[in-house]
């Protein structure tokens, strides 16, 4: 494709500015052992990577990634191709992924189940959960601990995707702060533009129906069809802690039907109630720069995998063929693209 240098000049800054930095390492199982964690010779674990002492963002390629995962440091854990094809299955009898406390993790684009919680969040820190699919795991998908008066972990879970856990989508426990006058501290969370389908418990619960102090924000999910109901008792109209003014409960149509089993297509139809209906806010919208979609699709944390069956291919990589071009000039730019 030749381009004019006036009107290519944005996209050249683009990409120099997408230089990958040296703090970056690489996970790719189809390597196998013996990688050093770069783009040319990747870990094939995710743990290996987290364990590299400069590891401070991990890109994980595609593939099914048997291990329970410790995160110990402030981290950014990356999905190159989103939750449909990049799958953390827990070790037997171990949680998914277990975040220690007083450190600041991301967890953006995966398929995370198998374990007894998905994601175990506990204590203090800050997690910030993106376009991740929490399914099958034993009990809860997401547990966020407060377990002292003293400290708060921060939790916000994003576009995500709760489904099929053998207890509720999201468990937020409380601490006993004065018991008799039935004062209790929560976690501080906010929980947006997430579906919460066919859990065994509630889509989110609550380990009491008091409430004190510690912000708990939802808004604009879908939960729809979890055994014990939507939300547990301290959640709703009347009770301590609203679910939101636009939070649905509709059958949000995925790709792959109504089975809600682990291996499938979980992108939603375009007909789905669930597109378009998320948070309007700038910082919320789909990548096309619509209205952000409900679920592990949608939000403009999807940008490398937002697909719906009716999709072209993704660009995945641009280059440029030369530098220094004179004004009125053209040059080559080369895209590669991926298909479904």
């Amino acid at each position: 494709m030749k381009v004019k240098l006036e009107t290519a000049l944005c996209l050249l800054s683009l990409v120099l500015s997408t230089k990958t930095p040296a703090d970056t390492v690489y996970v790719d199982q189809r390597f196998g052992p013996g990688g050093n964690g770069t783009k040319a010779a990747p870990y094939d674990k995710i743990q290996t990577a987290i364990n590299d002492a400069n590891s401070v963002t991990i890109i994980v390629y595609p593939g099914t990634y048997s291990e329970s995962l410790n995160v110990t440091k402030t981290l950014t854990l990356l999905s190159y191709d989103g939750p449909h094809t990049t799958k953390i299955e827990a070790a037997a009898g171990g949680d998914t992924v277990t975040v220690q406390p007083g450190i600041d993790v991301w967890i953006q684009g995966f398929n995370i189940s198998t374990g007894r919680y998905g994601v175990l969040c506990q204590t203090s820190g800050s997690l910030h959960l993106r376009n991740n699919i929490f399914c099958g795991n034993s009990s809860h998908g997401v547990y966020v601990a407060r377990t002292t008066l003293t400290t708060l972990p921060r939790v916000w879970i994003h576009n995500c995707l709760f489904v099929a856990n053998g207890g509720s989508g999201i468990y937020l426990l409380h601490v006993d702060g004065w018991h008799y006058y039935d004062h209790y501290t929560y976690p501080s969370v906010e929980v947006y533009n997430s579906i919460l389908i066919a859990n065994t418990r509630y889509g989110i619960e609550s380990s009491t129906t008091g409430y004190d102090s510690g912000p708990v924000t939802l808004d604009h999910n879908d939960s729809i069809n979890n055994a014990l109901g939507a939300y547990s008792a301290a959640f709703g109209s009347g009770n301590p802690i609203s679910i939101g003014a636009h939070s649905i409960s509709v059958g949000p149509d995925f790709v792959g039907g109504s089975a809600n089993a682990c291996n499938q297509d979980f992108r939603l139809l375009p007909t789905s109630l669930c597109k378009d209906a998320g948070h309007a806010g700038i910082g919320f919208l789909d990548p096309d720069g619509t209205r952000n979609d409900i679920g592990a699709f949608g939000g403009p944390g999807a940008a490398t995998f937002y697909t719906n069956p009716n999709d072209g291919p993704i660009i995945r990589s641009v280059t440029i063929d030369q530098g220094m071009v004179p004004r009125g000039s053209t040059f080559t730019i080369r895209a590669k693209g991926a298909t479904r």
